[in-house]
């Protein structure tokens, strides 16, 4: 007699907790619908707070205009719960000091591929609280086609406000993402969905921020995740924190620290040593290479110097690194950035 076969994933009490087809699986952990990298915040491979735009936590970008906006890396107590998880950081936003109508405070990821959703209802959920000042978080979605050729323009989804408190929270809000039909992708893939989390925002902003306001605030954020359809804040004590190992791969795919170190034989002469060097994850696209932090010079009894220069670059497909100014019987070391994102 011949067994049925189901997709379901069992878990070690039975019970069932993902499948392919037709039940719920489980956010962050083995769900294709979620598209959202790194939002437990457990990775920060460039640093643990900036008060500038750019990325800072994997894949989670400062966007600001005025005043004082600090985004940064806090931990949760050991045994803290949200749901079913026991996370380890979470995501702060904190504005001061913005006056100007066109002044603003958001973070935001993007979500690579244009086609991500199109034509789809979604829901973005997770957990919010307020841990400064006063005010809300509005939540915003827009399509972007790229750059290079005759680019269709943006499009953007209408922003709807999540009610802060000053204790966690879950959310979900649920978004109609446009179909991309009859739309033109620029030339240079680098077309994107683009969530954006507000913390504060001019009146110029009004259209974008459901009239959020200018606001004095902290935001904390945990857990945010994607489902497809029509979901309520319920589903969010469904989400499991995804395995730390697979996901640090899916950063990589966007942002990588390399380390690695070259020696020079005693009977060489003082030049330029340079090493080839190994991603451990395939780029988006060819990244931009650069220096994360000095290089040292080693002898046998430790560290001798730091080295004058520093060749970061990419050759024949290869990345190559290295420093001048070396004499006999030393190495280097450094770490190296590869950034690929969009």
């Amino acid at each position: 007699m011949s067994t049925l076969r189901t997709n379901a994933i069992v878990d070690a009490s039975g019970g069932t907790t993902a499948t392919v087809n037709g039940i719920p699986l489980r956010p962050g952990v083995l769900d294709p619908e979620n598209r959202i990298i790194n939002g437990a915040f457990d990775f920060w491979q460039r640093g643990t707070s900036s008060t500038s735009n750019g990325f800072v936590a994997d894949r989670w970008a400062n966007s600001l205009s005025g005043g004082t906006v600090t985004l940064s890396r806090q931990s949760f107590s050991a045994g803290d719960t949200l749901g079913s998880n026991n996370p380890t950081y979470f995501l702060r936003q904190t504005v001061s000091g913005q006056s100007a109508s066109s002044s603003y405070a958001s973070f935001y990821q993007t979500i690579e591929g244009v086609r991500s959703y199109a034509g789809q209802t979604i829901t973005i959920l997770g957990w919010a609280r307020r841990s400064s000042g006063s005010g809300n978080m509005a939540v915003e979605a827009y399509q972007y086609f790229g750059s290079g050729g005759s680019p269709s323009s943006f499009v953007f989804v209408t922003p709807q406000t999540v009610t802060l408190t000053g204790s966690w929270a879950p959310f979900a809000i649920t978004m109609s993402i446009p179909s991309i039909s009859g739309k033109t992708l620029g030339t240079n893939n680098n077309d994107y969905l683009l969530l954006n989390f507000w913390s504060s925002a001019g009146s110029d902003l009004n259209a974008r921020t459901n009239s959020l306001g200018l606001q004095t605030i902290g935001v904390d954020l945990w857990g945010i995740h994607i489902k497809q359809g029509t979901h309520t804040t319920s589903a969010v004590d469904l989400y499991r924190q995804p395995e730390l190992g697979p996901e640090l791969a899916r950063c990589q795919r966007y942002y990588e620290l390399v380390p690695a170190s070259a020696a020079i034989p005693s009977s060489a002469s003082t030049g330029i040593l340079a090493a080839p060097f190994v991603f451990a994850v395939t780029k988006r696209g060819t990244p931009a290479v650069a220096q994360a932090q000095n290089n040292y010079l080693y002898n046998q009894t430790g560290v001798s110097s730091t080295a004058s220069s520093h060749i970061v670059t990419l050759y024949g497909g290869v990345a190559y690194r290295g420093c001048t100014n070396i004499a006999s019987a030393q190495q280097f070391s450094e770490l190296v950035s590869a950034d690929a994102e969009i």
